[in-house]
């Protein structure tokens, strides 16, 4: 990487940093907004702003595309200003020379959006809803004694916490049948999947019909907490599996199977659009006749290029949950605006 094209590889990568983070943190305070009745759970800041946290991994991925296009745009359109792209030139340096660092990171990004697509956004997703799951259900792994959570006349307590959702000391009141009450004692027990796994223990029965107590020793018991406490759409969501998972078919609901697919297919183009967005703004800006008014207004032209574009694609992908052929229209579509962007630098440049 020679000296300009470090020059304007970190000159787009920082406007495209600060770009991004600005306009994550505005859309993360809208979006959490909708979580605000968490916090009648007794539930910290702390922990809300964590649960939260997980909401930005998409809303990076939706964003960069778009930021890296935008500041590439205005880091053209600032040498420009400055004449310092007239002074290349007039140097016998190519066009081309600009393109190749901006093409550096578009290609960073398109790799990192895979990356997300494909492991760090489903993997974030699991967290937030076992997380959600927990704050909604009261489960709140304890720092000393206390109760683990509560509902439909089940409570858990523990002695001990070890992390991760593993305890020590667990004692258990089931009162949810009117004729009977079920105590158990276990000296370990963890949460995983929405089950309760307890070990080594006691379970006693108090019977109010026969007025007859039965005691029993287990060195295994399981809860399966999905039929105790309140909990919403249980399966796991498309947006919470991976790759692999979201090809497969769903037996008896082909309607769930078309939006898994058409959530797979979104995920395989969408990292395109940073490559596409990228050699628009090269085109739109980059290459433009470097008076003020005509790069300001190119800005603009760039700027309605990718609304245009991104709202075909994710229009394409929102019917290809209905219709799948519209998986194959959004292919052609992705692969179409890649070439003539393409094209559309070739000659001009």
């Amino acid at each position: 990487m020679n000296s300009l094209t470090r020059l304007v590889f970190f000159r787009i990568f920082r406007t495209t940093v600060y770009s991004t983070v600005a306009l994550t943190f505005c859309t993360w305070i809208v979006q959490s907004s909708k979580y605000l009745e968490l916090l009648n759970n007794n539930l910290s800041l702390a922990r809300f702003f964590r649960l939260t946290s997980f909401l930005s991994i998409d809303i990076i991925a939706f964003l960069l595309p778009i930021t890296l296009a935008v500041s590439a745009g205005f880091v053209y359109h600032r040498m420009a200003e400055s004449n310092q792209i007239v002074v290349l030139q007039s140097s016998g340096i190519a066009p081309q020379k600009l393109l190749i660092p901006l093409m550096e990171l578009a290609f960073l990004v398109c790799g990192y959006l895979y990356l997300s697509n494909a492991y760090i956004s489903p993997s974030s997703w699991r967290e937030f809803r076992q997380m959600e799951f927990n704050i909604k259900n009261n489960i709140e792994p304890p720092e000393n004694a206390g109760r683990i959570f509560s509902g439909r006349n089940f409570s858990v307590y523990a002695q001990k916490y070890y992390g991760g959702c593993v305890f020590g000391n667990i004692f258990i009141i089931d009162t949810r049948e009117k004729e009977k009450t079920y105590t158990l004692f276990a000296t370990k027990g963890a949460i995983a999947n929405n089950i309760l796994t307890l070990s080594n223990g006691e379970r006693l029965e108090v019977n109010f019909n026969n007025h007859k107590n039965s005691a029993a020793r287990f060195s295994s018991y399981a809860y399966d907490l999905k039929e105790l406490i309140d909990i919403h759409e249980v399966s796991t969501r498309p947006n919470e599996k991976f790759l692999s998972e979201l090809i497969k078919e769903i037996p008896g609901d082909p309607s769930k199977t078309r939006e898994q697919k058409a959530l797979f297919h979104q995920k395989i183009l969408s990292p395109l659009l940073a490559i596409i967005f990228s050699l628009m703004a090269f085109f739109l800006v980059g290459l433009a006749p470097y008076v003020r008014k005509i790069t300001y207004s190119r800005i603009a032209y760039l700027i309605t290029y990718m609304i245009i574009v991104q709202g075909s694609f994710l229009a394409f992908a929102n019917i290809a949950a209905k219709n799948e052929i519209f998986n194959y229209v959004n292919y052609v579509f992705v692969f179409v605006m890649l070439f003539v962007s393409v094209l559309a630098v070739r000659e001009k440049a």
